[in-house]
């Protein structure tokens, strides 16, 4: 029987902190009408916040020990910034040997504007962190990791899209030949943040990739997708999956604190539960 656990990290984005100091009333009430809390604070360079928050959590994850750490996306804030690169990569060589490090990237981390990807951007996330998208197995539960910005703005990067949607059904027709019990997927974006059939949005997976993927759930036992993106929680439910969109490592954009979220595999059962940083 499958018991074990993880650690979801999600959103820790290096350079945010910074990047939201300083702003006027004006545009503090423009994130608001997107509804995004963003705090009024002097503006300030570096990455001191992150570096904290960060390196809590891999303190944490040392401390209790889990199957694995995923990062769910938005590592850095800026793609070209060395500075961001380097600290996220520094603090996560703290992680124990024992406990593996999975990374999933986020639109921030492949697209230059923060939403369009582009190959060349692609590449540089690969040189730095590995595949963009990928399969690991523990037990009997298969993880699939997936490039969610490249289904969220495809328009540049169609080869990339399909190819990755190939892959995915591939994948889960495998597990399941394999006798696998349960899928879970990983991403940034959330398949979907209130039903299966909302609208296109910039939260979550465009439609088209999204009924897909649904699909794929539903014929070969994808269960639960676990993602970030909000920078705060958010839960749903539809067409037998369960979508968690995991509060940040890093800047909140709601009411909920910095934190991460422990994952509980018991059986064929999925437990989970957010924890603040700030405590």
């Amino acid at each position: 029987m499958n018991k074990f656990s993880f650690i979801q990290l999600a959103d820790p984005q290096f350079g945010l902190f910074a990047a939201s100091s300083g702003k006027t009333d004006e545009e503090i009430a423009s994130y608001a009408k997107r509804g995004l809390i963003v705090r009024k604070v002097e503006k300030f360079d570096g990455l001191e916040p992150e570096i904290n928050l960060y390196n809590k959590a891999i303190e944490r994850a040392n401390q209790l020990k889990p199957r694995f750490v995923v990062v769910c996306g938005d590592i850095i804030n800026d793609i070209d910034n060395e500075d961001q690169i380097n600290e996220v990569k520094r603090i996560s060589k703290k992680l124990e040997d024992s406990i593996d490090l999975h990374w999933v990237p986020g639109n921030h981390d492949v697209s230059p504007d923060h939403n369009t990807p582009e190959k060349k951007c692609i590449e540089r996330y690969r040189q730095n962190f590995g595949p963009d998208y990928y399969t690991f197995s523990h037990g009997d539960i298969k993880f699939i990791v997936i490039n969610s910005t490249v289904l969220t703005s495809p328009e540049t990067v169609i080869e990339e899209a399909d190819k990755q949607m190939e892959f995915i059904e591939k994948e889960a027709m495998t597990a399941n030949k394999c006798g696998k019990q349960k899928i879970i997927l990983f991403s940034h974006h959330p398949l979907f943040i209130n039903s299966p059939n909302e609208s296109d949005n910039n939260w979550s997976i465009k439609k088209q990739y999204r009924s897909k993927l649904l699909k794929i759930a539903s014929d070969h036992g994808i269960t639960a997708n676990f993602a970030g993106h909000w920078h705060k929680n958010n839960y749903a439910f539809g067409d037998g999956i369960e979508v968690v969109a995991s509060g940040p490592v890093g800047y909140p954009f709601g009411e909920d604190p910095s934190g991460f979220r422990i994952v509980d595999i018991k059986g064929t059962e999925i437990q989970h539960a957010y924890h603040s940083l700030e405590l």
